[in-house]
């Protein structure tokens, strides 16, 4: 008796998580570099690279996209797979990873000092370990053989 796995997830939209999702994470990626390394001197201290609030605003841009593709593949992709146990633990993970970077998004755009310290420490480390979760559930699922 073979297994019956589900249709796989339409190229449209695939190709839209991955462009969108990697565009948040290069983006995070390219800030955390110019905000802990290019910073510029000045008279004053150090003064944020041009190029930060350029590019913190196309990566909060992208993620007005990436939380309504979180939510259509929450509704469609997730619930089309829940009852097979295939990727589910990988794919909860990576869900979870993807709210908290929402949250603790929101939580940089919309609070000061103590909790938007916080909320951008925690925001940092997810988002740099979010690829991991990726790559984890993305892998091809190959079942196991069975012996003779």
């Amino acid at each position: 008796m073979s297994a019956v796995f589900p249709q796989r997830m339409s190229l449209a939209l695939r190709s839209a998580v991955i462009v969108a999702f990697g565009s948040l994470w290069l983006t995070g990626g390219l800030w955390l570099v110019l905000h802990f390394f290019f910073a510029q001197p000045s008279d004053f201290g150090a003064v944020e690279n041009p190029w930060s609030p350029v590019i913190l605003r196309i990566h909060g841009w992208i993620a007005v996209s990436g939380v309504f593709l979180l939510g259509w593949i929450t509704a469609r992709h997730v619930s089309d797979r829940w009852s097979q146990m295939i990727k589910r633990a990988s794919g909860i993970s990576m869900a979870t990873v993807a709210g908290m970077l929402a949250l603790t998004g929101y939580a940089l755009y919309y609070t000061t000092d103590r909790v938007h310290d916080a909320a951008g420490v925690a925001h940092e480390i997810i988002g740099v370990a979010a690829f991991l979760f990726a790559l984890t559930h993305w892998r091809r699922y190959r079942p196991p053989r069975r012996r003779r």
